[in-house]
C-alpha cells in the first residue's frame, strides 16, 4: 500500500468527472423527450382540430343541398352559419370553437356547349375554422 500522504486522489477526480458527464447527458435525454411530448401533443391538437373543421364541412355542406336559399341569402356578402357539429364549442371552456362562413366568389362561365341565358353558374366557398 502507498503511504497516505502521497496518494492524491485521481480515481475520486475520474469519477466525479464521469459522474457529471452522466447527470448532463441525463438531463439532456429528459429535456429531448420533454420536447417530444410537447410536439406530439400539438400534433394530436392539429390533427382534431382538421377533423373537426372536415367534418363541420361535410354537415353544413348537407344543409346546403337540402336549403339552396342559403346560397341567394349569401349573395349579398360573407354568411356567417351555424354551427351543426359543436354548437356550444365557444361558451363551454376546453371545448373546440369553430366559426362556419358561405361567401360568394364570383359567377363561372357556363360549361362547353350552354349559352350565358340558359345557364347561371356561382362559385361560393364554404369555410369553416376549428
Amino acid at each position: 500500500m502507498k503511504n497516505p500522504s502521497k496518494q492524491r486522489g485521481s480515481f475520486l477526480l475520474t469519477v466525479m468527472i464521469v459522474m457529471l458527464i452522466m447527470v448532463f447527458t441525463g438531463l439532456f435525454v429528459m429535456e429531448t423527450a420533454m420536447l417530444k411530448e410537447v410536439t406530439v401533443s400539438n400534433e394530436q391538437s392539429t390533427v382534431e382540430m382538421h377533423q373537426v373543421a372536415y367534418s363541420e364541412l361535410e354537415n353544413q355542406l348537407t344543409v346546403l343541398e337540402a336549403n339552396p336559399t342559403h346560397f341567394t341569402v349569401a349573395l349579398g356578402g360573407p354568411w356567417g352559419l351555424p354551427v351543426i357539429g359543436n354548437p356550444t364549442g365557444c361558451t363551454v371552456p376546453g371545448d373546440i370553437c369553430q366559426k362556419v362562413k358561405l361567401k360568394y366568389i364570383e359567377d363561372a362561365p357556363p360549361p362547353p356547349g350552354y349559352s350565358l341565358e340558359r345557364n347561371i353558374s356561382r362559385v361560393f366557398e364554404l369555410e369553416s375554422v376549428a
